[in-house]
């Protein structure tokens, strides 16, 4: 006998049908002999619906108010799924976060999980009933109800892998698997069989929606074996594992694209110390991570900053820099929506001089300007105009000769 934390994604459980076929995955897991913890996320859409409400109330800074609004669509799934199971003659128990419970910090929206306590869900195993957790929510020190950032489900559902010791944690979805691009762009995508942890991270923090970048570094640190399946297909998925073979015969894993990114251009900075300070202190303060950052004009008496974040940050983005503007006297903010971030994804890439230059030589040949750009070890990013998005990632897919790799 296994124990198996199942985690299932929004479409999965978009609607009672769905929830249904769910139950009858958990069934056949759960006849096989296995014990199971369920993790469910709030069902297709309801999650943005939410979002939209509390926005629309308060657009310009997050408060604790928003994680309650936010954390109430994995509540109802939860309830939902148990009754679902039940009518499958399953015992079950939905558990939320604060009856479990999930410890988090006080992070609005973007809570970190701080500890699990699993003397509940161990009980419950016991009576051998499957708890079905409410996932994406935590409760901080004051006993308050917090959210684990868009995606948090499959955070909440490796954590709890981690602190039950699970054989397994298997985040069922839309997809059979991890593609080494999106099939919705790329005709000769190719399905993984396996994956690394540190390629999957960068695929996901990178734009690829399978799983949030969190649940993967969570799973790295705490050696969760992971396990991508689809919710509609009986089929084999992708592995998440500690290394592959064959490294230097197969560089390049993948490539991920985001089109939720926006590129915010500062004119005209005073070019001292504490401009650049008071500039990212304020965004520090709201809650919003930067990621490409770029400055010019080092050696004027003013610079300009370059800088990319999530669309979903902008409009508080663009109110903290209002802020901003009344100590640092900057000239204009330009904002730019219409721009893809395209990455290159593989371990060891950086160090390999061909791959850079195969990137810049693809994109030049079709005349795609590159606007900012950033590498780590494992990964080339380049932000392009967005109209040019599906013609770059086929070009990339050919020239990195990805169609090659024999599908599941």
């Amino acid at each position: 006998m296994a124990r198996y934390v199942l985690k299932f994604g929004g479409t999965s459980v978009a609607n009672v049908t769905r929830l249904q076929q769910v139950a009858h995955i958990i069934k056949r897991q759960a006849d096989a002999g296995h014990e199971l913890v369920v993790v469910v996320s709030a069902m297709a859409g309801i999650t943005n619906e939410l979002v939209e409400y509390a926005h629309s109330l308060c657009p310009d800074k997050l408060s604790p108010e928003h994680d309650v609004v936010l954390s109430s669509g994995e509540q109802v799934t939860s309830g939902l799924l148990a009754l679902a199971l039940s009518q499958l003659g399953l015992q079950s128990r939905s558990y939320l976060a604060w009856q479990v419970p999930i410890q988090t910090d006080n992070t609005p929206s973007q809570a970190r999980i701080t500890n699990i306590s699993t003397t509940h869900l161990e009980e419950c195993l016991k009576q051998k009933r499957i708890p079905v957790v409410a996932g994406f929510q935590g409760v901080n020190a004051e006993g308050r109800l917090t959210t684990l950032g868009r995606g948090g489900s499959d955070t909440t559902a490796v954590a709890l892998a981690a602190a039950l010791k699970a054989d397994r944690c298997d985040i069922y979805t839309d997809v059979d698997g991890v593609y080494n691009a999106d099939p919705r762009s790329v005709a000769n995508a190719r399905k993984l069989s396996h994956i690394t942890y540190a390629e999957m991270f960068e695929m996901a923090a990178q734009g690829a929606k399978v799983l949030q970048a969190r649940s993967v570094e969570l799973a790295m640190k705490h050696n969760v074996k992971l396990r991508v399946l689809s919710s509609f297909v009986e089929t084999e998925g992708t592995d998440i594992v500690k290394e592959r073979e064959n490294v230097e015969s197969t560089l390049v894993s993948g490539i991920a694209h985001s089109q939720n990114d926006v590129r915010i251009t500062i004119k005209n900075i005073p070019n001292e110390a504490t401009s650049m300070a008071t500039i990212f202190s304020y965004l520090v303060e709201n809650s919003i991570p930067i990621d490409m950052i770029v400055q010019s004009g080092v050696e004027q008496e003013s610079v300009d900053l370059t800088f990319t974040l999530l669309h979903s940050n902008l409009e508080r983005a663009q109110h903290a820099l209002k802020e901003v503007h009344k100590t640092v006297a900057y000239s204009q903010l330009d904002i730019d929506t219409d721009i893809v971030k395209i990455s290159v994804i593989g371990v060891g890439i950086r160090s390999d001089l061909n791959s850079l230059h195969l990137l810049f030589k693809t994109l030049a040949a079709h005349n795609i300007s590159v606007h900012l750009m950033t590498t780590s070890e494992i990964k080339l990013s380049v932000i392009i105009d967005k109209n040019h998005m599906d013609m770059a990632l086929n070009a990339l897919h050919q020239a990195y000769q990805l169609e090659r790799v024999t599908p599941q």
